[in-house]
């Protein structure tokens, strides 16, 4: 049996409109009919070696070569999936994700490592799950929390942003008030290259010192 994939529509449009194509042109560049390129570009699942074929046309005429995998690819899912990967399993994030890791893909968290001991830029799996291990042996989710209200997923090409507020806070000590992050998640060939974490670094900061102080009798 064929297999079939739901195309990035958000990206196959943006490779299509970069390229100044219509959707007919598509078709006459790729072989197809022009129903299909509509098809494909609603999102409705389509034939493997289409989507090849796709990918081929576009790389014609760009400068970097398509890949089938980032025609195919959900980054929105992908980013779905961190997150609650994150807010569920913890310290054993990375082995929930690695799937979708490329061997060296980059964790950049903001901060100073000084004052936050898991910022930095975090090269390849290894380290990646090592800064985990550092951030949830510092920090926890919140028992009973749910992460899925305070969330939001955007397509943006092949790569995703979530914006949202972050509850998880210094082990035994929770917040009055969340903060706010950002995460882009970049992607090539279906993996995530670089993840970068943006948050209120100085409210962060400020966080993990009041935590280090005694609690109050």
């Amino acid at each position: 049996m064929n297999r079939t994939y739901a195309c990035n529509r958000d990206f196959l449009r943006q490779l299509r409109l970069r390229n100044g194509w219509t959707q007919s042109d598509l078709a006459k560049r790729a072989g197809y009919s022009e129903r299909l390129i509509s098809k494909a570009e609603a999102g409705s699942p389509i034939a493997l070696e289409t989507i090849v074929d796709l990918a081929d046309a576009f790389s014609e005429e760009e400068e970097q070569q398509i890949y089938w995998e980032d025609l195919a690819c959900d980054p929105v899912a992908l980013a779905q999936r961190f997150i609650h990967a994150v807010y569920t399993y913890q310290k054993d994030t990375v082995s929930h994700i690695r799937d979708f890791l490329a061997e060296d893909c980059v964790f950049r968290v903001a901060g100073n490592p000084e004052e936050i001991p898991f910022a930095g830029e975090h090269v390849g799996i290894d380290a990646t799950d090592r800064m985990f291990q550092i951030f949830f042996s510092i920090l926890e989710v919140p028992k009973g929390h749910d992460h899925t209200k305070h969330f939001q997923y955007f397509c943006q090409g092949p790569n995703a942003i979530i914006w949202g507020d972050s509850w998880i806070h210094p082990i035994g000590r929770p917040m009055e008030t969340p903060i706010r992050v950002s995460h882009l998640l970049m992607f090539k060939r279906g993996k995530l290259m670089l993840l970068d974490d943006c948050y209120d670094t100085a409210a962060g900061a400020a966080i993990l010192r009041d935590s280090s102080a005694p609690k109050p009798e």
